[in-house]
């Protein structure tokens, strides 16, 4: 079971469906409403459907597999809305998770927008907690394949079925920088630019609220607001 936020824009002409993965954070779906990302896509004519994944916000703790996740959320969609453009914009932890789910061979997705990922779940140790750091590099001396889905440089060469992927990266950013997301492009097969934005991690709407939402809307629908 997974509990999740769904609007319907309040205009004839529907540009598509935005499916948002929240970052690492209490608020969950929550968070997407109180930043301005949900009222940004409905104002444009997205349909927007926001999960929080198991474990957070209101969805109970089942596993780590968030994959399965956004595969229940996104089938049971796309039974309705099969003719309706799919899309994705996953932030920090949420984007990490969304490049996992774009490798499997059935999602719907069209484009997603990847904001403020990580390169690998060792460089947050790394920087956050050392131990931790310490204990999983030595994990990956005897099992190699312990931190397969969590180095997201790997996971983009493994994706399928996707036209464009969008990068969004903060100048200032010291937990996921600009470098973490070059690192992840660099093995990327699908098209892709990244898009830069100022301030500290997770403040790139917030700062350049203007510029971000015309980036972001021009990316999807391949037009001018």
């Amino acid at each position: 079971m997974i509990s999740l936020l769904f609007q319907k824009p309040d205009k004839k002409h529907i540009k598509g469906m935005v499916l948002l993965c929240h970052p690492y954070v209490s608020d969950a779906k929550q968070y997407f409403l109180k930043s301005g990302h949900a009222e940004m896509y409905l104002k444009n004519g997205f349909i927007v459907m926001i999960p929080d994944f198991n474990g957070f916000g209101e969805s109970p703790f089942q596993n780590f597999d968030y994959t399965a996740d956004l595969t229940t959320v996104c089938n049971y969609f796309k039974k309705t809305y099969h003719h309706t453009p799919f899309y994705g914009h996953g932030i920090s932890f949420g984007a990490s998770k969304l490049i996992n789910y774009c490798t499997t061979s059935n999602h719907p997705l069209d484009k997603i927008i990847v904001e403020n990922c990580l390169d690998s779940n060792l460089s947050y140790y790394k920087k956050r907690k050392k131990r931790l750091f310490f204990i999983m590099k030595g994990l990956m001396k005897i099992f190699p394949s312990v931190n397969n889905q969590h180095d997201y440089t790997k996971s983009i060469s493994n994706i399928t079925h996707l036209h464009e992927i969008l990068f969004i990266y903060n100048l200032d950013d010291s937990l996921t920088t600009i470098h973490m997301g070059r690192r992840i492009m660099t093995n990327c097969a699908i098209p892709c630019r990244m898009e830069i934005f100022k301030g500290k991690h997770l403040e790139a709407y917030a700062n350049e609220p203007v510029r971000y939402s015309e980036a972001v809307i021009v990316f999807l629908t391949g037009s001018e607001k």
